[in-house]
C-alpha cells in the first residue's frame, strides 16, 4: 500500500512540474515579450541638392524596454533581366544595431541614402548589384524587376524575461513611400514639401 502512495505521489510531482514548466514556458513566450508596431509607409525626406534619404519608423508597444535590437534592412526583386525568381540581399542602414528602446519609444530606420553608396551586406548576383548601384534613388530600386520590395527585420530581447523575438514589417513597396516626415508611425508633410 505504501508503494502505490509514493507511486502516486511521483505521478502527481511529474504532472505538477510538467504543468509549471508549459505555463512558465507559455508567459514567457507570450506575455513577457516585446512587442513592435512599423510604419504602414516609408517616409522620403528631401535635402538639398536633389538628395533624399528614405525611412522606416516602429514603435515599441511592450511592457518593458527591448534590448539588444539588430535590425535589418532587406531588399527583394524579382524576375530582374529574365530571372524567374527573386533575388534577396540585405543592406546597411544607419541602425543595426541599437543597444535599447524604451517602452512607448520609436526608431526610424535609413533604408536608403541617396548621399552615400549602398553597402551589401550578403551582395547579390554582380549583374543586379550593378543595376542598384546606378539607382538614384529607392524608387529606382524598385522598379528593377517584375515586382520588388523591401522589408525591414528586427530582433530583440525583452529587458526582464530575456525573451527574444523576431518580428518583420510588410513588404514595402514603390506605392508605399510618401515624401514627408514621421509623426508617430505616420508619414506626414511639413512645409519643406
Amino acid at each position: 500500500m505504501e508503494i502505490l502512495a509514493d507511486i502516486g505521489l511521483l505521478i502527481l510531482g511529474a504532472l505538477l512540474g510538467i504543468g509549471s514548466s508549459g505555463a512558465f514556458w507559455w508567459v514567457q513566450s507570450h506575455y513577457w515579450v516585446p512587442r513592435i508596431k512599423f510604419s504602414e509607409e516609408i517616409a522620403e525626406y528631401e535635402l538639398k541638392d536633389d538628395q533624399s534619404f528614405f525611412q522606416c519608423a516602429f514603435e515599441n508597444l511592450g511592457k518593458r524596454e527591448i534590448i539588444d535590437l539588430d535590425i535589418q534592412v532587406r531588399v527583394g526583386i524579382k524576375g530582374y533581366l529574365g530571372a524567374t525568381g527573386w533575388a534577396y540581399h540585405t543592406v546597411s542602414s544607419n541602425a543595426s544595431r541599437v543597444p535599447q528602446l524604451s517602452q512607448g519609444n520609436k526608431r526610424r530606420v535609413r533604408v536608403f541614402d541617396t548621399r552615400q553608396s549602398i553597402e551589401f551586406l550578403d551582395a547579390p548576383s554582380k549583374s543586379l548589384r550593378e543595376g542598384i548601384e546606378k539607382c538614384t534613388s529607392l524608387r529606382d530600386v524598385l522598379q528593377l524587376g517584375q515586382d520588388a520590395a523591401v522589408r525591414v527585420h528586427v530582433f530583440g530581447y525583452d529587458a526582464f524575461s530575456g525573451a527574444r523575438k523576431h518580428f518583420k514589417s510588410r513588404e514595402y513597396r514603390k506605392d508605399d513611400i510618401r515624401k514627408g516626415t514621421f509623426n508617430g508611425l505616420n508619414v506626414v508633410q511639413n512645409s519643406k514639401f
